[in-house]
């Protein structure tokens, strides 16, 4: 009697499926706790201004404009450097490259410590995006040659869940250290900038001892595992090192530029609401720059938790394209809600649901790029739609801060920004609906599971 081929094709299946599962449990456990820390040390070194924005301002006597350009700055060296770091990355690997860049960071961030006018803390903030150039798409492709491309979603969710608790516990811990003002004669501010840039320094060491540059120098790996990661990584990553088709293949990729326009409309609100998040708390409940930063933490522990739910209900339901259009609505009511009321209460309840929106939003952003573009290509693509997104960085602040000047207030600012958001949410759509018709049809295992069933 013949077994049935469907049959013995749906057994293999079954069992790649389970040794996923746990391979993906063992590298999890190893990696993924690494990342995480080095994303809460970024996100507090590159958002710790917001929660200084008052003694910072007062000291150096910055407007809301110039402080929003201060905070913006970093995003042009970001730029310029993104790319090129993320090639370099390619070159020299994972360990070396993201260990540089952790260092290079930290030491500029002690240096903030320094600053005695707006145009050394407009340089200083500009070599601080040069420093963390490529630290984002170089982690994201770091993570394609540890997972298969079916599990990529779940080590980005992982990470980012650990934004919003980075921004949350790093409001606090800015304003807890604030209460160092004047001890030794230091301002307060100054404080933060020493202590918070030091942990950037000795975990990019930790890591260029520590982090392996691949599965196949992971000692803590069986050589069945090893073997079964580098056959099963995201198709082509294990390539890194060869030739690639270059950068000029993908910036002439529309593909690429509509992602971009779509991270930027994503996250211009996010930035923006991130640096001036405790000035807002400030104008709304007429608190002091510590209890302002406490009170920012807020958002980003509700955003913490949505972002759970909503990637269980993807997961579930299989759906991105409903899941990314309802949180950017969302997003966008939340902030417009915010700048047309005048309770303190329902603003802040406000900035809950925007934070949380495009929060909740980026992870399943991520999947579509990472499964549009394979291999060294990939690292390039990410860096092209990452640093190009990410000049929202430089246009929101400044405009928050613009509008905070004109009018006298943050309403004006926060209605742009919502449109932003609401327009992420139709392009979105758009593209989730057209790169998900793109991943079925060369989906490697779709014939497999077409006839196993």
């Amino acid at each position: 009697m013949h077994e049935n081929p469907d049959s013995i094709l749906f057994q293999a299946s079954s069992i790649d499926r389970q040794k996923e599962r746990q391979i993906f449990r063992k590298v999890s456990m190893r990696i993924l706790p690494v990342l995480i820390l080095c994303f809460f040390i970024n996100y507090v070194d590159r958002a710790n201004l917001g929660v200084l924005f008052s003694p910072l301002s007062k000291d150096l006597g910055l407007s809301a404009s110039s402080f929003g350009l201060a905070a913006g700055l970093f995003y042009v060296g970001y730029l310029l450097f993104e790319i090129p770091s993320n090639m370099a990355l390619v070159r020299f690997g994972a360990r070396v490259w993201i260990a540089r860049i952790m260092i290079s960071w930290g030491v500029v961030t002690v240096l903030l410590a320094a600053s005695h006018s707006a145009p050394a803390l407009y340089v200083l903030r500009f070599l601080l995006g040069v420093a963390e150039a490529g630290f984002f798409p170089g982690v994201i492709f770091y993570l394609t040659l540890w997972y298969p491309r079916n599990l990529l979603g779940q080590s980005y969710l992982i990470l980012e869940l650990s934004v919003p608790f980075s921004l949350a516990l790093g409001s606090a811990v800015t304003s807890a250290l604030l209460l160092l003002d004047g001890m030794g004669g230091i301002p307060g501010w100054r404080w933060v900038f020493m202590l918070e840039g030091l942990p950037a320094v000795l975990v990019g060491l930790w890591i260029f001892f520590t982090l392996p540059e691949s599965p196949a120098t992971a000692k803590w790996l069986t050589a069945d595992e090893r073997a079964y990661l580098l056959r099963a990584a995201a198709p082509g990553a294990m390539n890194a090192k060869d030739e690639t088709r270059g950068m000029r293949h993908i910036m002439s990729r529309p593909l690429a530029w509509l992602f971009a326009v779509l991270l930027f409309s994503m996250v211009i609100g996010f930035w923006a609401v991130t640096y001036f998040l405790p000035k807002i708390m400030q104008e709304r409940f007429h608190v002091g720059a510590v209890q302002a930063g406490l009170m920012a933490a807020v958002p980003w522990a509700v955003a913490a938790i949505v972002i759970v739910v909503v990637a269980w209900t993807s997961a579930k339901t299989g759906d991105r394209k409903w899941h990314l259009l309802v949180c950017l609505v969302l997003s966008a009511a939340g902030l417009f809600v915010t700048a047309v009321t005048g309770s303190p209460l329902i603003a802040l309840i406000g900035l809950c649901v925007g934070a949380a929106g495009v929060q909740a939003s980026v992870p399943l952003f991520w999947t579509m790029p990472s499964a549009s573009f394979a291999g060294p290509n990939a690292a390039v693509a990410i860096a092209l739609v990452n640093c190009i997104g990410n000049t929202s960085g430089l246009v929101g602040p400044w405009l928050l801060g613009f509008s905070n000047d004109l009018t006298g207030n943050s309403r004006a600012g926060l209605f742009v920004m919502a449109g932003f958001c609401l327009f992420a949410g139709v392009l979105a759509f758009y593209l989730s609906k057209t790169t998900g018709q793109t991943e079925a049809a060369t989906r490697p295992d779709s014939y497999s599971v077409k006839h196993a069933r």
